[in-house]
């Protein structure tokens, strides 16, 4: 099992942290709003399998408090991608996460933070791509 952080509790961030959660690793996820947490099952919340933290990821002593110095892998899913670059760039190259993932939609800021050493993904390029099969192109 490996330790997870990921940053951003909505939609993208509470289906990963419950699917890596079934599958054994442990989460801590940190998000701004208190809310956003309900989205979360009630009962790998209340059994410590997902640790939710109120805090702003791209304040390092916030992911210090998510214990991200210590996390195998690193994900950054916030509505914003300059929240997300910043975040994972604390995580990769401050607290040494070998591995950074990094939801960024604006294709050209992808592929520079690709260089920087970032794992990252677009939601934008994907759901292109999936229309654009969809149409036998």
């Amino acid at each position: 099992p490996r330790h997870v952080v990921i940053m951003g509790c909505g939609q993208i961030g509470a289906t990963v942290a419950t699917t890596l959660s079934e599958a054994g690793h442990t989460l801590h996820i940190l998000d701004l709003d208190p809310v956003a947490f309900d989205l979360l099952p009630p009962g790998m919340v209340a059994y410590g399998q997902i640790v939710p933290i109120v805090g702003d990821g791209t304040l390092e002593e916030n992911l210090r408090r998510a214990s991200t110095q210590d996390a195998d892998i690193f994900i950054a899913v916030a509505g914003r991608d300059a929240t997300n670059a910043l975040a994972a760039q604390i995580a990769r190259h401050l607290l040494q996460v070998p591995r950074v993932i990094c939801r960024i939609d604006d294709p050209t800021r992808k592929e520079m933070y690709g260089r920087l050493g970032l794992i990252a993904v677009s939601a934008t390029t994907l759901a292109a791509e999936m229309v654009l099969d969809s149409t036998g192109r």
